[in-house]
């Protein structure tokens, strides 16, 4: 399992931040060229390719650089093309039932998808580059320990050549510290890879830790979630934690986008979240098991305004947290389908959609009564429960 840290670069003088604006502006401009020479055909799209056929551009002249530009540049067209080859697939299904419907161009149907002669996609590839991340390996940094006030200096290789050389490079020392968050990964492996970031005008690198993931517990107990809007998260152990979130949702609403008091919102949501999902974390779990809310606003036909409430929903922050903690501590994380779940009665089993009445679901028909959350959680748990130990092994893997 890896884990990312992010530590700001505040402690730079003017030349040290002159120089990395200098790095993003002139790693841009290089990116840009290679994307270009790339989908033209001008240049290679190759996993192992000769950096004596990559031109410097825009001041780069590293070949650690230029390298890492090309893999950039080929990872960014890559996943361009593979969005228009979906495109043009789902088209030509269509395309294909329409003329078999109509009994039309036997030739086209008697031919399958690959044996068709179709046009290159590379000058269909449109890559709008906004913000960059240079990623580093080795060849281009090494952190050191400090005694000067700072955890530790990230020494950096730039791509340009000292005045009057022409094999040395002009190199900064850039001082950061650690924090609560990195601290935690202190003792895991540090992997030989950095990635310089720009936010806001302010620079950050990421650190990149990893680590075996622990043997899955078999023993312990099993518990079904049910992720919402008023309560974040309640248990089918009947606990409800997070009721306050409805209030810091409505407080993000109402700051202006952007502003230090809407990011200031965004950190207290965050933080709330992972506090009230770490709260579920004990010594005897084995399982939790989550509604699988990947595909929630898919096709919905909410209002406007309960859409921009959902945007500021922590649903997705709560799944990705359980399922770092599933990895750090070994117990699973199963997602089942939640239709339906907040429409039947746990204790009967009958589905009703009227039995739900706010935060209260009352049956009609054994007459139970009892919190809706509560009830939804249960029948999670009851759906979760319907794998056997390995099925539910090969969906954690999956997830």
């Amino acid at each position: 399992m890896i884990r990312t840290t992010k530590h700001i670069l505040k402690w730079n003088n003017e030349v040290k931040d002159l120089m990395l604006e200098q790095i993003f502006m002139d790693y841009s401009n290089c990116l840009k060229y290679y994307i270009h020479l790339i989908t033209s055909e001008q240049l290679p799209s190759t996993k192992m390719l000769s950096t004596k056929l990559l031109p410097t551009y825009s001041g780069i002249i590293h070949t650690s650089w230029k390298n890492d530009i090309y893999r950039q540049a080929q990872v960014m067209i890559s996943n361009e093309v593979n969005k228009i080859s979906k495109k043009r697939y789902s088209r030509y299904q269509k395309v294909y039932f329409y003329f078999k419907k109509k009994n039309r161009q036997l030739a086209f149907l008697d031919k399958r998808f690959k044996e068709l002669k179709l046009k290159s996609l590379y000058p269909l590839v449109n890559i709008d580059i906004k913000e960059i991340s240079p990623l580093l390996d080795f060849h281009q940094f090494n952190i050191t320990r400090d005694s000067k006030g700072f955890d530790e200096f990230i020494r950096i290789t730039t791509p340009y050549l000292k005045p009057c050389t022409k094999t040395r490079y002009i190199t900064i020392n850039l001082p950061f510290k650690h924090h609560k968050h990195s601290n935690k990964y202190l003792t895991w492996n540090r992997r030989k890879t950095i990635q310089l970031k720009k936010i806001n005008d302010n620079f950050y690198i990421n650190l990149f830790y990893e680590k075996s993931e622990p043997i899955k517990v078999t023993e312990g107990k099993t518990i079904g979630i049910d992720i919402g809007y008023k309560k974040l998260i309640s248990t089918s152990e009947n606990q409800h934690l997070g009721q306050e979130m409805e209030y810091v949702y409505k407080k993000i609403s109402q700051k202006k986008q952007g502003s230090k008091a809407f990011n200031r919102a965004l950190i207290e949501r965050n933080n709330l979240t992972n506090y009230y999902t770490k709260q579920l974390i004990t010594d005897n779990l084995k399982e939790i098991i989550a509604e699988d809310l990947k595909d929630v606003k898919k096709g919905s036909k909410f209002s406007k305004k309960f859409n921009n409430k959902l945007q500021r929903w922590s649903y997705s922050k709560v799944l990705n947290r359980l399922q770092q903690l599933s990895e750090e501590k070994g117990f699973l994380l199963t997602k089942v389908n939640p239709a339906y779940t907040s429409q039947i009665c746990s204790h009967c089993g009958t589905q009703d959609k009227s039995a739900r009445n706010g935060e209260i679901y009352t049956c009609k028909v054994c007459g139970i009564s009892i919190d809706a959350d509560y009830n939804a959680s249960i029948n999670i748990l009851h759906r979760g429960i319907i794998f056997d130990s390995s099925t539910k092994e090969n969906l954690n893997n999956l997830v």
